[in-house]
């Protein structure tokens, strides 16, 4: 099992991370149990501290694990995926193609 510090004793498995979202200059996890941590670093430190191809950017404010991609939907001409958990996040259109690529 591998484990992600939000904190120095603030740890998560990271098979539970569902999607990290931005807030400001905050990080919001989502977790599998449906629970929510926040941090007070950026989704883009995170993103540069998981640098592991489960996770995918697929727009300015989220950052995804891929292992929880059920598919991708179009829905006029916005691509969207939707996730085991039933969320439904746009995917920008400068990453379609590489979040289509990766998910299909």
């Amino acid at each position: 099992m591998e484990y992600y510090y939000l904190k120095k004793n603030d740890a998560v498995e990271i098979s539970q991370l569902v999607l990290l979202e931005a807030i400001e200059n905050y990080t919001l996890f989502h977790l599998n149990d449906g629970s929510k941590l926040i941090s007070s670093s950026t989704l883009k430190r995170h993103q540069e501290n998981l640098c592991n191809s489960k996770f995918l950017r697929v727009n300015r404010s989220m950052l995804i694990n891929s292992q929880f991609i059920v598919n991708t939907i179009l829905k006029k001409d916005t691509h969207f995926i939707r996730l085991q958990n039933g969320k439904e996040i746009r995917v920008s259109r400068r990453r379609v193609d590489t979040i289509v690529d990766i998910a299909s």
